[in-house]
């Protein structure tokens, strides 16, 4: 039996096809492994975790230490990074971990294969943007040029609306030239005033020199009062698409009711069902329907989800055209069951 302080913190899940090398499993950490996929761990004493809610400098070195870990690995295969904090009990949680979401973390791995993520940072001084736009004489139209108190009052919302304005615009310039060599994008918090972008970009990593380019020309064009930041390339943590809510039933089930899909079928009908709603939904039939086009994007997720479910059911990466497939809730979870391995570390 474990020691009841000993628990282990999940870095990434990685998966096991093929030659992969983990410099970093040198020291201190291990592999769980589930069918074709690991949890990257490291073995801790849960003591040492309730300091970090007192300690801001120890939990700053944990998370760094977390962030190098899934760096290195980053750099030699395709991860899926896991929140901070992502913690079990004993070593055979983790396996549960694994084969109760199996289905999802495969999605996601494959959707992140061969992906990057970079975190843009634009900054400005707001000062120096007030000066530029009060210079603008629409600005004092309709407003008499004594300084009474209503109308220092409304020149200064106006200023302010302009401001605004001028940040929407430029935000937008921005985003349409990196986006142009982006896949998706992903929006985060800021409490800095002075950081009017902060947003994270996926991209090919084929793609890297293409944005660097994109950059490097928008901090040319950029007036005086901008400055740019970027960070990466990183593993892409603000697009892992795991919803470690539902289960692999919940996810599967779905999924079946997106492609109108009776609880069983074979994979030649999920094929043909797939490929009549996508023909239906595509947006080349439906331009400018945005619905559409949402509809279109679950089809082909639900189809990838059911794929790579009968992948599992088989267990080959060849799904055969007549085989039949139990989408019931029993016979899907006795496709995951983990095997009980104890965790090597």
């Amino acid at each position: 039996m474990p020691n009841q302080s000993t628990a282990y913190l999940i870095y990434c899940i990685i998966e096991t096809e093929g030659s992969y090398f983990i410099p970093s499993l040198a020291n201190d950490l291990g592999v769980a492994t589930y069918k074709d996929i690991a949890a990257v761990v490291r073995e801790i004493d849960t003591r040492s975790i309730e300091e970090l809610n007192s300690n801001k400098e120890l939990l700053s070195n944990w998370i760094a230490a977390y962030q190098r870990v899934n760096i290195d690995i980053f750099h030699h295969c395709t991860i899926l990074p896991l929140r901070f904090g992502t913690i079990v009990d004993q070593d055979e949680e983790i396996e549960d971990f694994l084969a109760s979401n199996y289905v999802n973390i495969k999605w996601a791995l494959n959707r992140l294969g061969g992906k990057a993520e970079i975190t843009v940072h634009l900054f400005w001084d707001l000062n120096s943007v007030l000066q530029e736009v009060s210079q603008d004489k629409q600005l004092l139209d309709n407003a008499d040029q004594a300084t009474t108190p209503t109308n220092t009052i409304e020149i200064g919302r106006r200023l302010f609306v302009a401001a605004e304005a001028k940040r929407k615009e430029i935000i937008d310039s921005f985003h349409c030239k990196l986006f142009a060599v982006a896949l998706d994008f992903s929006d985060g918090k800021s409490t800095d005033e002075r950081i009017i972008l902060n947003r994270s970009y996926l991209i090919e990593k084929t793609a890297e020199q293409l944005f660097d380019e994109a950059i490097t020309e928008l901090a040319g064009e950029s007036e005086s009062y901008l400055s740019l930041k970027y960070i990466g390339p990183l593993p892409p943590y603000s697009f892992s698409p795991v919803e470690f809510r539902r289960g692999n039933f919940e996810l599967i089930d779905e999924a079946r009711r997106k492609l109108l899909l009776p609880e069983q079928a074979s994979f030649k009908e999920i094929k043909a069902s797939y490929r009549r709603l996508s023909l239906k939904y595509h947006p080349d039939k439906n331009p400018g329907n945005q619905q559409s086009s949402e509809l279109f994007r679950e089809i082909d997720e639900a189809y990838k989800i059911l794929e790579m479910y009968c992948h599992s059911y088989d267990g080959s990466l060849a799904s055969r055209e007549n085989n039949e497939y139990s989408f019931i809730q029993d016979d899907v979870e006795s496709v995951f069951i983990a095997n009980r391995k104890m965790v090597t570390v």
